[in-house]
């Protein structure tokens, strides 16, 4: 499935279709919705690898976030708030969708929609910055009302 249809069935399913602003810690909450089996857990920094922020475990259904990055998110840092909605993306592709993850071989490239980081990458900012909502808004505005980084802005405009 095209990520951004994709994106747009779940803010469909939140009925979150016309809002700018996509509360990625309140879908957090819900995760068991999309799998009964899903969770999230706040985790302290040394309970990670060394400059993870946070990481989804496939097998456990567990999306763990770093307790700086959990409560950044929670008082609406934009670069805090993707991360977890890269980390959610990643939960929706991998354990909801089933997407596979991709290996390469001696000096074979993965293609980049093959790429589970890829594939976060796009639905994190499909679902944060609805491309049909923000056509024609500045990068400054698409940053405010989305709730997300400047830069986040800036390369998901250049997407649309």
């Amino acid at each position: 499935m095209e990520l951004r249809r994709l994106a747009k069935k779940i803010r469909e399913m939140l009925d979150l279709t016309n809002e700018l602003y996509f509360p990625i810690v309140e879908v957090l909450e819900i995760l068991h919705k999309f799998d009964e089996d899903a969770h999230f857990e706040i985790v302290e920094a040394d309970e990670l690898e060394e400059n993870e922020h946070a990481v989804t475990d496939i097998i456990s259904k567990t999306i763990k976030i770093r307790s700086d990055v959990y409560e950044g998110a929670c008082n609406g840092v934009g670069r805090d708030r993707m991360t977890i909605a890269h980390e959610f993306a990643h939960f929706i592709t991998l354990c909801v969708c089933g997407f596979r993850l991709a290996r390469s071989f001696g000096n074979v490239d993965v293609p980049p929609y093959c790429d589970p980081e890829w594939q976060a990458k796009c639905l994190a900012g499909e679902l944060m910055i609805d491309s049909d909502l923000v056509k024609g808004m500045s990068r400054s505005e698409v940053s405010e009302k989305c709730g997300v980084s400047y830069d986040a802005a800036k390369l998901q405009l250049s997407k649309i």
